[in-house]
């Protein structure tokens, strides 16, 4: 059934102020109007509904039709009490809104002390995180579904993006040295690459576009696994091989057994990381601060061991 009715906030108030305090009376006084005009307000909701909504009384009674309205009215008015509240708070900056979306590496190498130390500085604060593919990131920023982008950068980043540059990494392609196929690998490694599987977050991913563009005639099999520790379980297991950040290399136990290969000329991804965000955007200030925490952020230390 298609309804053409909506109710208006205003109405949904006095309604429930009539539930809360049991009367016409005690509402009016409380709404600092007549209680004719509650009266008023009343009746033109129910013809507006066309139902009975309370049976007048001593005490008033709810009609399952009332009932069902106060359920809806009592989440209407919380969530126009925390919106308001929000918005106080924001204007006051007593705290901050946070929307952030990191790349699967930028997450397992830095997530943890990036959030603490905005948590830290912004504790009233409000924060939702994904983690995806950068491809992904980028088309959210985008579509101003996320408010700011941390990963790999493109290698031509959309003219609608502001970038920040803040470190820059290479990617190695590397395979478990318990594989079954190393030694033939290393020995003749465009003759074995048919055989094993190469593991990418995703198959039109910027970051390994050049590369796949190169590998697609010679690997025998690109699979599409965006979740990097999934990637890294499978390479331990002997499944096949994937591109790793040389500082998730280094700080990840999983890439303990790992084996990078050389003198391919696709061995090697060079990429540069930072934040990116859509450009004439006005930032929220949970945004700025994540960026000046970025930017003061001593990524190269605390990777290194």
């Amino acid at each position: 059934m298609i309804i053409s009715t909506h109710l208006e906030t205003q109405e949904v108030r006095v309604f429930k102020t009539v539930c809360d305090t049991g009367g016409f009376k005690s509402a009016a006084d409380k709404l600092f109007v007549t209680q004719s005009a509650v009266s008023q307000a009343i009746a033109n909701l129910e013809r507006k509904l066309d139902t009975l909504l309370i049976e007048r009384g001593k005490p008033i009674a709810l009609t399952e039709s009332g009932q069902r309205l106060l359920a809806y009215a009592n989440v209407v008015m919380h969530e126009e009490h925390e919106v308001l509240t929000d918005i106080a708070d924001i204007r006051q900056g007593v705290a901050s809104t946070l929307e952030i979306a990191m790349s699967g590496s930028v997450s397992q190498l830095f997530g943890n002390e990036l959030l603490e130390d905005y948590c830290d500085s912004t504790p009233l604060t409000r924060l939702k995180v994904d983690v995806m593919p950068s491809r992904k990131i980028i088309q959210g920023v985008l579509a101003d579904t996320l408010e700011l982008g941390f990963g790999p950068f493109q290698h031509q980043m959309p003219s609608l993006l502001e970038t920040v540059t803040l470190f820059r990494e290479r990617r190695k392609l590397v395979i478990s040295k318990h594989h079954p196929a190393l030694a033939r690998l290393l020995a003749d490694p465009e003759g074995i690459l048919q055989e094993i599987p190469l593991m990418v977050s995703h198959l039109e991913d910027p970051d390994v576009r050049p590369a796949i563009e190169k590998l697609r005639n010679e690997f025998g099999t690109i699979w599409e696994i965006s979740n990097l520790s999934l990637r890294l379980n499978m390479v331990s297991k002997n499944i096949g091989m994937c591109y790793v950040d040389e500082r998730v290399l280094r700080t990840n136990a999983v890439c303990a057994n790992f084996v990078q290969l050389e003198g391919l000329s696709f061995s090697d991804i060079d990429l540069t990381f930072g934040l990116y965000y859509r450009k004439r955007r006005t930032l929220s200030t949970g945004a700025k601060q994540f960026i000046d925490i970025c930017q003061s952020f001593e990524f190269d230390r605390r990777t290194r061991n």
